[in-house]
């Protein structure tokens, strides 16, 4: 199983001479497998190709793509196959530890480039590259580059399992830079979303599918979850057979996947999830945190014949079921 370290560009960054010549890094680069993504590209780097000004930098251009596209590829393959929760959290973790440790090695490549200097003069419009500054200026544009394929790696994984991190815990290509990097991103090595980014995020999994609500109350939830249960059954909202003890696991904060049959109107959920999720002083919030609440009811609810509840959000609730709704979320409201 692939370690999700990005080992090999640990050794790549050290950018030691592959060969002795020009020629060599020609020849190497010529014959050099190709690693294409299996995946529909969610972020497109395009190089200025004349700051990548020696055979041996497109060279080891090739070979970081290439890397960075393998262990897309592996992790990819092994979350799609598996789809746990669990393996998807690891994954991410080892990538972002693994991308954060080598910006700071690629950094440090850098590290007697006082003022970006060599930088700064490639990429000038009448860049200066004497015999005795090559290879400074090498190490300071290979260290640009890695990081713009890092961003890549990290961007490409981190999108596509966002549901897991949560949308507001995910950085763009911006916020990578000024977050893990400490400048803005180089305009000669442009990271930007794929034009068929949105199309394809269509296929993501929106959001965890074994959410459910949290209900934080150590000394009295067992007496809560009871009163509510009881509730329901009283108005014929779930059916009898669905007891206290399974109704426990909705509200226990933790992986649910039990499914909850509702038999009543669409709208009195609406209001009951309404009432016990309000803004200003939520009885219950969602887990994961972040996760709609709305999600959870879609992931949680079947109708009488199986069928997961559609977004019930903009329900109105009907004259006579006021009281019903105030029962329900008082039950739960009472023992905080």
């Amino acid at each position: 199983m692939n370690n999700f370290d990005l080992r090999k560009i640990h050794e790549l960054i050290l950018f030691r001479d592959v060969c002795t010549t020009d020629n060599g890094y020609m020849t190497e680069a010529s014959s050099l497998p190709r690693i294409e993504l299996e995946t529909e590209a969610l972020y497109v780097l395009t190089p200025k190709m004349s700051v990548l000004f020696t055979p041996k930098l497109r060279y080891y251009r090739l070979v970081v793509e290439n890397e960075i596209n393998r262990h897309i590829n592996a992790a990819t393959e092994l979350l799609e196959a598996d789809g746990s929760e669990e393996l998807t959290k690891f994954i991410l973790k080892k990538t972002r530890e693994s991308v954060t440790t080598l910006v700071n090695e690629a950094k440090r490549l850098t590290r007697l480039d006082i003022g970006d200097k060599n930088w700064k003069n490639i990429t000038s419009e009448t860049p200066y590259i004497p015999r005795y500054l090559k290879a400074a200026i090498e190490h300071a544009v290979f260290s640009h580059y890695v990081i713009a394929e890092l961003a890549r790696c990290w961007l490409e994984l981190q999108d596509r399992y966002a549901y897991v991190i949560g949308k507001a815990g995910c950085y763009d290509v911006s916020l990578f830079y000024t977050s893990f990097v400490g400048r803005n991103p180089d305009k000669e090595f442009e990271l930007i979303r794929f034009d068929k980014y949105d199309e394809e995020a269509k296929h993501f999994k929106k959001g965890r599918t074994d959410c459910c609500f949290f209900y934080d109350n150590d000394e009295y939830f067992a007496t809560a979850i009871q009163e509510f249960t009881n509730r329901l059954h009283l108005h014929h909202l779930i059916p009898e057979g669905l007891d206290t003890k399974s109704m426990m696991s909705l509200f226990r904060g933790h992986s649910c996947r039990t499914k909850y049959t509702w038999l009543g109107p669409n709208h009195v959920l609406t209001h009951i999830i309404k009432g016990l999720t309000k803004d200003d002083n939520p009885i219950i919030t969602t887990w994961p945190e972040g996760t709609s609440k709305w999600d959870v009811v879609s992931c949680r609810f079947v109708d009488k014949d199986g069928n997961a509840l559609p977004n019930i959000r903009k329900e109105t609730v009907r004259k006579g079921f006021e009281s019903v709704v105030k029962e329900a979320v008082d039950a739960l409201a009472g023992y905080l």
